[in-house]
């Protein structure tokens, strides 16, 4: 998940606030629509916020997933496939939901992905109130970054409208074992780590990066040491019933809607000009840049990094030679994702490359090769067979800055 790396200043695929704020409330409207009961019909808040989850699905569907919004019937079908993985990610996030006693949850796993997974990372979501407080405990352990966000606007399951606090373990006061503790809350502590809660914080975004010769987000289990606990826990409650469960549900809803407006608008020549690292040129990069505001304007984003990003666009018989340097930096890699930001099979296949990954040439550059199959020569990224998809790099920390890859497309058959 930079995933996370869109809003308000857009994202790969992103639109900006005010696109999908029309879009939102154009979904929202069929939303409400679907609270119509016949007369005689048993009714219950929770059976209407469900009519209402169904109704956004179908909303997303018939509003953004059309062949006229430029969609192929192989593009519709990936897209049918990503908004499949939005409502499993809303459920994991927002259906059992408990702000007041959050606990982390893992943004993308092997088979749940969106918002630009990376296979070389671990990433944290926990929902939270913005006037409690809260305590964050665990260890960098094998992590060469790690860093924590707070994003605003995204209470009940609405897509984050913004970034108001970011604290890397750069900044962060950490034990000799590795272990450390963050407090966070609107006053600042007299001491140790803080993340500032300001109004409308809704929740804490983690990002653990790795450069391990096994993408780590492929380890199975919990591999990075965390937990987070409320400071000033309310009094437990009995069970809501029907307006609990209808409370979750419109949280649910809101969550596809919002994110949905996000992964399914395209890309246009304003969007790729204001971030200036977005290539439209098939194939082709620009060069590495930063997200166009670093805090404030920016949800979702890791205000530490640089990237770049282009379509390949490759026949059967073809295949994309990449040449580059690796800048100093804290971590590097590239990773393929589809059009709708999720991230090829990482676990069956090579999809990505970190630094470790890597065989390098003898003067310290690389030649990675994009094909469909295998080229016979290493560093190797497996397309699946996929015609068209993205190419996206990031670079953490770089100490000078990151140059363009240059690119050759070539027969494949001229690399054996």
């Amino acid at each position: 998940m930079d995933r996370r790396e869109f809003m308000k200043t857009v994202g790969i695929a992103g639109g900006m606030a005010g696109g999908l704020s029309a879009v939102t409330g154009s979904l929202a409207a069929g939303t409400a629509a679907a609270g119509h009961h016949e007369p005689g019909e048993a009714t219950s808040k929770s059976r209407a916020a469900m009519r209402g989850l169904l109704e956004a699905i179908r909303g997303v569907e018939d509003k953004l997933l059309t062949a006229e919004s430029g969609f192929t019937t192989e593009e519709l079908a990936e897209a049918e496939r990503s908004l499949a993985h939005i409502l499993y990610t809303g459920l994991d996030f927002w259906l059992e939901a408990k702000p007041h006693r959050p606990v982390f949850r893992p943004y993308v796993t092997p088979t749940r992905k969106l918002l630009g997974c990376n296979p070389d990372s671990v990433y944290f979501f926990a929902p939270i109130q913005d006037n409690k407080s809260y305590r964050i405990t665990g260890n960098l352990a094998a992590a060469v970054f790690t860093s924590f966000t707070i994003e605003q606007g995204s209470q009940e399951g609405h897509a984050a409208r913004g970034s108001s606090a970011a604290l890397s373990d750069l900044d962060m006061e950490v034990n000799g074992d590795g272990s450390y503790e963050i407090i966070v809350s609107r006053d600042k502590p007299a001491s140790g780590n803080w993340l500032e809660l300001k109004p409308g914080s809704g929740q804490i975004t983690t990002r653990h990066y790795h450069e391990s010769r096994q993408n780590i987000a492929s380890v199975p289990g919990r591999v990075v040491p965390i937990n987070l606990e409320v400071i000033d826990p309310d009094p437990l409650t009995p069970y809501g019933g029907d307006e609990e469960t209808a409370k979750h549900l419109e949280w649910v809803a809101n969550y596809v809607r919002e994110h949905s407006a996000i992964t399914f608008n395209k890309t246009s020549p304003e969007m790729a000009k204001k971030l200036g690292w977005v290539s439209l040129e098939p194939n082709e990069f620009a060069a590495p840049g930063q997200f166009a505001s670093a805090t404030g304007d920016t949800a979702y984003g890791n205000a530490h990094a640089w990237y770049a990003s282009a379509r390949y666009e490759l026949e059967p018989d073809e295949a994309l030679i990449i040449r580059g340097r690796f800048p100093g930096c804290r971590f590097a890699n590239v990773v393929l994702w589809n059009q709708f930001m999720q991230s090829y099979d990482f676990v069956n296949r090579q999809i990505s490359l970190n630094r470790n990954q890597i065989e390098y040439e003898k003067d310290g550059s690389f030649k990675m090769v994009v094909a469909h199959e295998d080229p016979g020569v290493p560093n190797w990224l497996d397309t699946e067979g996929r015609s068209t998809g993205q190419i996206y790099w990031r670079y953490i920390f770089p100490t000078q800055t990151p140059q363009r890859v240059k690119t050759k497309l070539v027969k494949l058959a001229s690399l054996s």
